[in-house]
């Protein structure tokens, strides 16, 4: 029986992950599946995990190997509950502290299944669209929270333009993101506040913080999370050269050719 795809078939029906995020599961699982050569996956104990991760510190960052245990997680949970195992070989392993204390910027992987869980309703539509302005723009969430329907409706919501006595800042979004704003704001946001223009009222900064943390919570990321670490992944994004690299990956670069490591 393929284990591998019956998890990620059942997951995805479940509406825990989208299509993105089932590629990176499989990958993960499926290059852990290629390491236990000569053992199936049912069968894994917890020192072939310990020795994977090893393994992989040789080759990948803390956070590389944290996102490629916790697909694993997943994968051991699932079956577990399908009681296909009776002991998941995950149980008791625990990444270094050093590992959770790198964790300042939030991953893209971690981003990404953070919007997988968000469903539908109005109200995670909502947080859906903060989430991927803050990604997106950069901006402050003060700021896109003070959003209102007549700003964006005048430059037919592909473009942000927020003026103060200190400050004029323009921002522009993706067409997928502006579509997805228009719908929003027509379907949506005018239904449920008709006599307010801010596009994402009833929606305060402590709220969201305390929705955006519960995601974390559903998406099963194993760490803390805060809204302020979305805006860490722009940075680094920003300050890549032309061939995809940021600093930090320089560094790195430079640390794995003269043999140091990859942390």
């Amino acid at each position: 029986m393929d284990f591998i795809e019956e998890f990620l078939q059942k997951t995805k029906a479940d509406g825990k992950i989208n299509s993105s995020t089932l590629v990176i599961y499989r990958k993960d699982i499926e290059d852990f599946d290629g390491f236990i050569v000569g053992k199936e996956l049912i069968d894994v104990q917890t020192i072939d995990v310990v020795r994977y991760i090893e393994e992989l510190k040789k080759k990948y960052s803390d956070m590389s190997v944290y996102r490629k245990i916790s697909s694993l997680k997943s994968f051991y949970k699932y079956l577990l509950k399908a009681k296909i195992i009776d002991e998941t070989p995950i149980k008791g392993i625990e990444l270094s502290n050093r590992v959770k204390r790198s964790t300042q910027a939030l991953e893209k992987w971690e981003l990404k299944k953070i919007l997988d869980v968000c469903n539908e309703s109005y109200e995670e539509r909502r947080d859906s669209l903060v989430i991927r302005l803050l990604y997106e723009t950069g901006l402050k969430i003060g700021d896109i929270l003070n959003l209102d329907r007549e700003n964006l409706e005048k430059y037919e919501y592909k473009m942000i333009n927020l003026y103060s006595s200190t400050k004029i800042v323009t921002e522009r979004v993706s067409e997928k993101l502006a579509e997805d704003l228009k719908k929003f704001s027509e379907e949506s946001s005018v239904k449920m506040y008709t006599n307010n223009n801010k596009i994402f009222s009833g929606l305060t900064r402590e709220s969201f913080r305390v929705k955006f943390i519960n995601y974390g919570k559903r998406a099963e990321l194993d760490r803390d999370i805060s809204p302020n670490m979305i805006k860490k992944i722009i940075v680094e994004e920003k300050t890549r050269d032309e061939e995809g690299l940021s600093f930090l990956d320089r560094i790195r670069e430079q640390y794995m050719r003269i043999g140091i490591g990859d942390d």
